[in-house]
Formats: C-alpha cells, sequence, structure tokens
C-alpha cells in the first residue's frame, strides 16, 4: 500500500511541474547525439568532445536535475501535512472555561464543524509550541483567577508565534494593538517592543481579561466567555451588544461579527483538537520544551541607554541566542540600515527582565556587569565628526537634537570639528565648572576635584593637556 501512495505522489508531482507537457521533447540518446574520439597515448586516455556536444549534454542534466528538484519539492510538500483521522466523532458536548457547549443541535454542529476543520490544517505548528508556553500561561492565570481554558486563545491569536502580526497593526503572541500594549504597561520604541515579550504580554493579556470581566460582570454577565470575546471586540462592543440585546449569556447573543462570533468557538475547537490528538491524527506531537527550560530571567533597571555586547559576553552567551530567546529586542536601525556593521542592541533606560542561557557563569561576570551598569556606561554610542557635519545634521541623523548633543558634550555653541568624539545618548554632565586661572594646569585642576586628567579631558573634548586663562572646564 505505502509503495503505491508513493508512486501516486510521484506522480500526480511531476504532472504538476512547471513544463508544457503537450511541448515537451524526449532527448535524444547520449550515445547517439554525442561522438566521442578516443586519442590514446601510451601514458594519456584523452576524449575529445566539442563544444557543441558538452552543451548539448549540459542541457539534458540540467533538465534532469529541475525535474529531480521538482520531484522533491513536491515531496516536502506533501510531508509537510499531516494525515487525519476521518472517522473521529465529534462528541455531542465539549466542557469549555467551565460552561458546556451542546453540538447536539444541527445548526451549530455544522457551523462548529467547520471551525474544527479549518483549525486541523495548522495544529502540526500550533500543538508542538504549546509545549513552550503553555506551563506559563496556566501559572499567570491561575494567579489572576481565570480559567486556564482561556489560554487556547493565544492560539486563536497567532499560533503562539511572537512575530505573528496583524493588518491592523497587532502582534505578539497575544495580539495587543499598540495603544492596549501601552496602557498595560509595555513598551515600544526605536529599541524594544514589548508585545513580542510572552512574559510582559501574557501578563498584560490576563490583566486586560480580568479587567474585561469585572467590567462586564457590573452589567450583571457573570461570563469568562464573553470577557474572551471582549478581548477580540472590546469591551465596549460587547457591552452595546449586551444592551441591545438584553441578554447576559454567551449563548443568548448573537455576534454581529463572523470574527468575534467565531472567536471563542475557534478557541474551544483548538481544545478538542489538542486533547485528542491520537485519535485525530494517529500519533502524539513532540511538544516543545518550556521556555524556562535551561533558561532563566536576568532583572536589569537602566537609567540610560546601553549597548548589551559585553553584557552577553559576560554569560557566555552570543547577540544570536538573546535575540532568538528575547524577540521582543530589535537590532537599532542607525542611518535606516538593519543590518550593517554600525548597529546596536541597545535597552533604553527602564525596568527589563531579558531570558538568558542557564549557564556556568563567566568567572569575569560580576566585574563586567558592573561596568555594563556604570554611569560612563550609561550610553550607547559616539558620533566622530567628519568634514561638512554640523550638528543639526548630526541631530537628525540619530533621531535626538541639537540640545540634547550639546548638552551631554557640554558645548558652548555650535562649532564643532572633524575627528571630535560626540557623545549621543545618555545622561547629561552635572553642570559643575572650573574657570581656568592663570598657571593652572591640568593636573592641579584635576587634583582640586579628585578626578583624573584623562576624565577632564574626556568631558570637556580635549585632544591635548594645553589650556588657557578664562577656559570654562567642567568636571
Amino acid at each position: 500500500m505505502k509503495i503505491v501512495v508513493i508512486f501516486f505522489i510521484l506522480t500526480s508531482c511531476a504532472l504538476h511541474l512547471p513544463y508544457n507537457y503537450q511541448d515537451y521533447v524526449k532527448p535524444e540518446k547520449v550515445n547517439e547525439e554525442v561522438k566521442i574520439k578516443a586519442d590514446i597515448q601510451p601514458d594519456s586516455l584523452m576524449q575529445i568532445v566539442s563544444k557543441n556536444e558538452i552543451d548539448s549534454l549540459c542541457k539534458i542534466i540540467e533538465e534532469q536535475t529541475f525535474l529531480i528538484d521538482s520531484l522533491q519539492i513536491a515531496l516536502e510538500i506533501s510531508n509537510s501535512r499531516v494525515a487525519v483521522n476521518t472517522d473521529f466523532v465529534i462528541p455531542d458536548s465539549i466542557e469549555f472555561a467551565g460552561r458546556m457547549f451542546d453540538l447536539t443541535n444541527e445548526r451549530i454542529y455544522e457551523k462548529f464543524q467547520t471551525i474544527y476543520k479549518q483549525e486541523l490544517r495548522s495544529a502540526h505548528r500550533f500543538i508542538p509550541r504549546s509545549g513552550k508556553y503553555f506551563t506559563y500561561f496556566d501559572s499567570v492565570f491561575s494567579t489572576y483567577n481565570i480559567p486556564l481554558d482561556v489560554k487556547y486563545l493565544a492560539i486563536a491569536e497567532s499560533r503562539l508565534s511572537p512575530f505573528a502580526g496583524s493588518r491592523v497593526g497587532a502582534l505578539g503572541i497575544w495580539q495587543f494593538m499598540p495603544k492596549t500594549a501601552k496602557g498595560y504597561g509595555m513598551k515600544i520604541n526605536s529599541f524594544v517592543d514589548e508585545r513580542k515579550n510572552v512574559f510582559k504580554s501574557t501578563v498584560a493579556a490576563a490583566k486586560y481579561l480580568q479587567n474585561a470581566y469585572n467590567m462586564l460582570s457590573r452589567k450583571g454577565a457573570t461570563d469568562w466567555l464573553l470577557a474572551m470575546s471582549a478581548y477580540n471586540a472590546g469591551v465596549g462592543s460587547i457591552s452595546k451588544v449586551i444592551r441591545e440585546q438584553n441578554a447576559t449569556d454567551f449563548f443568548d447573543i448573537l455576534m454581529r461579527v463572523d470574527e468575534t462570533n467565531n472567536y471563542v468557538w475557534r478557541a474551544v475547537a483548538i481544545k478538542l483538537i489538542m486533547e485528542n490528538q491520537t485519535e485525530i491524527f494517529g500519533k502524539t506531537f513532540e511538544l516543545q520544551k518550556p521556555i524556562m527550560h535551561k533558561n532563566r530571567l536576568v532583572n536589569l533597571k537602566l537609567k540610560g541607554y546601553y549597548e548589551i555586547d559585553e553584557w552577553v559576553k559576560a554569560y557566555n552567551t552570543n547577540f544570536g541566542e538573546i535575540l532568538k530567546l528575547n524577540p521582543w529586542l530589535k537590532i537599532y536601525k542607525r542611518q535606516r540600515k538593519k543590518y550593517s556593521a554600525v548597529n546596536n542592541v541597545v535597552l533604553p533606560p527602564g525596568e527589563y527582565s531579558v531570558l538568558i542561557p542557564n549557564r556556568i557563569e563567566n568567572e569575569n561576570v560580576t566585574q563586567i556587569e558592573q561596568e555594563f551598569l556604570n554611569e560612563n556606561a550609561g550610553y550607547f554610542t559616539h558620533h566622530t565628526v567628519k568634514k561638512g557635519d554640523n550638528l543639526s545634521k548630526i541631530a537628525t541623523k540619530y533621531k535626538t537634537t541639537v540640545a540634547k548633543i550639546k548638552s551631554l558634550n557640554v558645548l558652548q555653541s555650535n562649532i564643532i570639528y572633524p575627528g571630535q568624539k560626540l557623545k549621543l545618548f545618555g545622561q547629561a554632565q552635572k553642570n559643575n565648572f572650573h574657570i581656568v586661572k592663570r598657571g593652572e594646569t591640568l593636573s592641579n585642576i584635576a587634583s582640586k576635584y579628585k578626578i583624573t586628567v584623562a576624565k577632564l579631558k574626556k568631558i570637556n573634548n580635549l585632544k591635548s593637556d594645553v589650556i588657557y586663562p578664562g577656559d570654562k572646564l567642567h568636571y
């Protein structure tokens, strides 16, 4: 039986190749088309083949290679699909979030069966991913007293992909819109988008659902199914439907928008599929490891902008791993080039929980972390002034202001010179300064204010030790 199926697949694939079958001419046999003259010498065997004959051979090889590649692609597509047991019987009722879904009604059954078949198409993707996230979802929902079945909404929303986006701008596993995300404490800027942070977004989703449930309960609708509908349509929309239809039960309300109408039913169908995968697919899918498996969260509280390269090295890892574990981190697009030598992975001021591999720490980790967090690391890049640069041009390039650059670099005017290094982000220097008097040197001024000459020069952008009476030096 397996041989027949494979033969059928190969035959079907061949018939769907991008050839015009009618125009295809079978190539002549190689031994009839190519004549090889052998010139045998005592110490060598030479085959003399004309250029036209070689081209003819190459053409035949290319055609056969194309045929093989096409068959391989077709087989890969075929193998990615999972066989479904058509004899699986959908039960008469399904319990979900404390409510019973009655499928004995023929109209409701037909509707559910259609949704069920649609969800089957991507089950081979979302079932394995559930192993990565569901343990964490359960812990959060338990904390907020939310029925654990509500977690299936995440699959209906995004197929459990943190990179999932919608045409209207929703993003992440829980598909938050920017305004709503910011309202629930998630940061969205040039450096991070915490809608793709599973930890932040799951807590935000739980808070939203809890708030929706509480608000609808005050209207007499103590129904988690309606709270779930509100996650899709908004609390205001569901409140309006409750008022207009004078109903407070999910099963008594008619949703006017198909997406919202099917939203909860999709989650129910997904639960049915996941709990009966052996009966439906004839096998149990291998689950991905939980997100905290061999990983741990490190909490950071930053007062400035930080490049995280040295910090990453301190944990014996690399940017690739960090970005994979933390898809909410962005590569800062300097000069609008996404991947170039001048781009950085940067964390702006704020509190963050970064997921890192749970390895034995580098013996220098404490020292490197301290360097990462000290005040001198409170910015992530400089700009070296080039011929033709001016402060306005530089500020526009780095999305900052002339005033900020002047403040950060203690500039008294807009005059800059080629080779000068300008600090671009971070905290402005304290407005402490010293007016140079006759006979003073950098050494005795630095000693007076208990700083080093090197730091004094750096703060004031001095290229040499030469100073003049009347100069204003910040310290």
